[in-house]
């Protein structure tokens, strides 16, 4: 029974070293789903996690990174480890551990964050100047869209109305950037983990007979004041303090949009609304960033008007 046992988790474990070196060899073929594809490398090792143990996840991630340092680079297998390795490793504790969503979702991202710049700073030997790393690939990034633009016919300064927008985005990139890259984060971790939770619970005796909790996005309430504290930042218009103001202030908004998102899921189901009404709603929240604002604002304001207590009902004795 044990051999078998170790047979299983060495077949799964090759299993995922390939379809994981597979993905990541995908961007070489396919630049734009390759980045896209490659988001979905932590989730073999976190299956692996919940099904053998600690031992299958650090065989895969060892098997994976040894090919990945064969096949292309020692630089290529160390960096991921930085970007998918780590991340893999905590969400995988968080879930066996029932964590609470936010602190999973936030430390996940933060290492997805660490690790990206972690890689831009390998790929361009900056270790000590992580920033013009960044630095370099925004405006690597920037160019590429400048000569997409002119491929496509379009003038890369635009109409006088428009006149100079690139410089300016380039601008707006370079100091936004590292709260973007963290904003992106949060979306791919937040994504990780119901996807998981959804398998977790069709399938809890193949992962490690785990019973999710209920899912509940509540971040403390002291966090607002980090908010007023950025905005005040950003207002000062200094340099320095303007953009640390500015890269918090898309941090916490991508927080509080998470807690939008948790209550709008708490009210749809306490209202038994249709399921179509949600994939809509969720389909305007991509194309219209009025909402997606409108979102986080209902997660900011939940700490002044709990709108999940709200909405439940009150007993015949309360008023």
């Amino acid at each position: 029974m044990v051999h078998t046992r170790w047979l299983a988790m060495s077949a799964e474990v090759i299993l995922a070293a390939l379809v994981v070196v597979g993905v990541l060899a995908s961007g070489s073929l396919f630049p734009i789903l390759g980045v896209f594809l490659s988001l979905l490398s932590p989730l073999p090792f976190v299956l692996l996690r919940l099904r053998h143990g600690f031992p299958g996840l650090a065989l895969a991630l060892a098997l994976t990174t040894v090919a990945l340092g064969g096949l292309t680079s020692v630089q290529q297998g160390l960096a991921f480890l930085l970007e998918f390795g780590l991340p893999a490793i905590l969400l995988a504790e968080g879930l066996r551990r029932a964590s609470r969503p936010e602190v999973v979702v936030t430390g996940v991202a933060a290492l997805l964050t660490l690790g990206g710049v972690g890689v831009l700073a390998l790929a361009s030997d900056q270790w000590a100047r992580p920033l013009a790393a960044v630095s370099q690939h925004v405006e690597a990034l920037l160019a590429d869209m400048e000569a997409f633009t002119l491929r496509m016919g379009l003038s890369g300064e635009g109409p006088p109305p428009l006149l100079g927008s690139v410089e300016k985005l380039r601008t707006v990139l370079l100091m936004a950037f590292p709260g973007l890259f963290f904003a992106g984060g949060l979306l791919t971790a937040s994504g990780y983990v119901l996807f998981l939770r959804s398998l977790i619970r069709r399938w809890p005796a193949q992962l490690g007979g785990l019973t999710p909790p209920p899912f509940r996005w509540e971040l403390p309430e002291l966090l607002v004041w980090a908010f007023i504290g950025a905005g005040i930042l950003y207002l000062t218009g200094l340099p320095w303090p303007q953009a640390v103001g500015l890269n918090v202030l898309i941090i916490l908004l991508g927080l509080y949009f998470l807690q939008g998102l948790s209550i709008a899921a708490f009210l749809f189901q306490r209202f038994h609304l249709p399921r179509l009404l949600a994939t809509m709603s969720v389909m305007l929240l991509l194309f219209q960033p009025f909402l997606t604002l409108l979102v986080a604002g209902v997660g900011l304001f939940d700490v002044w008007f709990a709108f999940r207590r709200l909405s439940l009902p009150r007993s015949p004795g309360r008023t």
